[in-house]
Formats: structure tokens, sequence, C-alpha cells
């Protein structure tokens, strides 16, 4: 049977690869062009008046849990999860741009699965370049960003299917610092490089009612204190030719402790209910071929996959993504 906390650290880790996956084209040379890797966000803004749409897919696959000591364990039945993903963004001038993300989500786990393909939670956000590049790229961008994410995906009241938890209820707040530079390589081809911190503030208490991503049963009425997120990548990008570019990016996310408080029962029956979620702390590589058709349109494929962490699960996530400017 597969923990609660574990299925939860699962659902939300699609959300955090949504929050991260930004990697937008920017303008490059006729010999180089980047789509960008899979994970860590460009620091470099779109020109005014531009339009970047980039569709994920994402196969999500879990059978194993990391405990708090770090140590792997099987974990029986398995988890998986099909995702979309949708960043769409719009340059408002050069160094200001506005994003939005969407998503549905369709999760199995042993014989059951979700009722169809749920929404997943919205992110709205702001990005502001604050050093530019340069038309040479010899200096490095840099940039601060700001998203919230709405609660729009289900998280309780779910009768008996947990599955069908696809979001958690939460209002998040996230800042971010992005960084990027080029390197040219003796050979004359360019490398480049990302960095990217995120911090999630810890948002108002969720109310919680009934079946739930939290592991509730159905009658269960109380609400739940998530804790703060941080989120760290880098990446690298290798460009072999003007087409083809080899990727790879480091991540590591952490929550902190969350707190679930309520009531099981109804009347006199009625008994007070008390669980405390330690942290949760994951390390994932994630490994991609880019394919650039012009600078305008690249398609990346890769894997993510976990080789350490505690109180989490171990994943393997195959995905793909398109990116377009216009």
């Amino acid at each position: 049977m597969t923990h609660p906390n574990y299925r939860r650290g699962f659902l939300l880790a699609c959300a955090s690869v949504s929050a991260l996956c930004a990697s937008q084209v920017s303008a490059q040379d006729s010999s180089a062009n980047f789509t960008g890797p899979l994970l860590t966000s460009n620091a470099v803004t779109l020109p005014a008046g531009s339009w970047l749409i980039e569709p994920y897919l994402m196969y999500y696959q879990s059978n194993a849990y990391y405990d708090e000591q770090g140590n792997r364990h099987a974990q029986t039945p398995s988890t998986r999860q099909w995702q979309t993903s949708i960043p769409i963004y719009y340059g408002v001038t050069d160094r200001l741009q506005v994003q939005l993300g969407l998503g549905g989500a369709h999760a199995m786990s042993g014989g059951a699965h979700t009722d169809g393909i749920g929404a997943t939670d919205t992110s709205l956000g702001l990005q502001y370049m604050l050093l530019d590049p340069g038309a040479d790229k010899k200096d490095p961008a840099v940039s601060l960003a700001y998203s919230h994410r709405f609660p729009t995906g289900v998280y309780d009241r779910l009768d008996q299917n947990p599955l069908n938890a696809i979001g958690n209820g939460a209002n998040v707040d996230t800042f971010s610092a992005l960084l990027q530079q080029y390197v040219w390589l003796p050979n004359g081809r360019p490398m480049r490089f990302r960095a990217t911190i995120s911090y999630s503030l810890p948002p108002s208490r969720v109310d919680v009612r009934g079946v739930s991503a939290y592991g509730t049963p159905q009658d269960f009425r109380g609400n739940v204190q998530l804790g703060s997120s941080l989120g760290i990548s880098t990446a690298v990008e290798y460009s072999i030719n003007p087409q083809w570019v080899l990727a790879m990016d480091l991540a590591y996310s952490r929550d902190t402790a969350s707190q679930l408080k309520g009531m099981i029962g109804q009347g006199e029956a009625a008994t007070q209910f008390a669980r405390r979620d330690a942290s949760r702390d994951v390390y994932s590589l994630a490994p991609a071929v880019e394919y650039n058709f012009n600078d305008r349109i690249g398609i990346v494929g890769g894997v993510q996959f976990s080789f350490a962490g505690r109180n989490n699960g171990a994943f393997v996530t195959p995905m793909a993504a398109i990116n377009m400017v216009f």
C-alpha cells in the first residue's frame, strides 16, 4: 500500500516540474540554437510582443521510496501518472514577461486510476531581467521572478478514490533568482550554463474534508498547515551543431514538515486526529537531447530520475516538449 506521505510527494512532484519548465528559446546566432534543458529556467526574457508556448508530456513512475535515513525501499503497488504541462509566456517589454502555467493529469496505482483527466494547479507569474547578456552573450543574464500557484486541482472530498487528488489545496507564493551564462570552447562550439533557486513561502492553513491528498478517511474534517519549499537546479547544454544539443539538469527540492489536525467520526463517537509529516528531500538528474529546427522551434526529450532523497518517493519520469516562439 502506498504511504500517503509518499503518494502526496508524487502528486506534488509534477507540480514542481511544471513550475521549473521554463526552457525558453532566446535569440541565437546561425551556428547555435538552443531549445533549453528539461528543468532549469531561462534567465533571458522574451523580446517585447513575443509569445512562447512549450507543451510538455510526462510519465511519472515510482515503485520505491526513501526513508528517514535516506535508504531506498521497494514499494507496492507502484504509482504512475501521465501529466501534460503547458507553460505560456508573453514579453511585455524586452526585460519583463508574464507567464501562465496550465496542466492536467491522470494517475494510476495498482488496479485503480483517476476518474478521467483532472486539472492540475494553475500558476501565474512575472519575470524581470536585471542584467542583459548583450548581443554577443559574453555577459551573464540575471533575472528575478515571482509566481502564485492557485489551487485549481482537486485535493479533498474525493469519495473513495484518493488518486483523484491532483492538487494540494494551497495558494503558494514562489520567489526565484535565475542565472544564465555562455562559454565558448576551443573548438568554437558554445556551452550554456543555467542556475535557478526558488523559495515558496509556507501557505495559509488549508481546510481538508473527507478522503484527500493527505491520506485522510471519508469522515475526516480538519486542516493542514504546509511548510515552505526550496528548489535548486543547475543545467549545462552543449551545442554539437546548429540543430543538435546535449543537455543535463541537476535538481534538488526540499519541503519542510507539515501538520495535519482534525476530527474523525461524528457526534459523541468523534475523536481527535493529529499527524506530523516530516520534511522531504529529493535529488534528481535529467539528461536530455534537443533538436532545433531553427531559432524559434525546437524539441527536447529526456528523463528525470531521482538518485537520493529522504521521506520521498523514488521516481523515473520520461518527458518531452516542443518549444515554439511566435
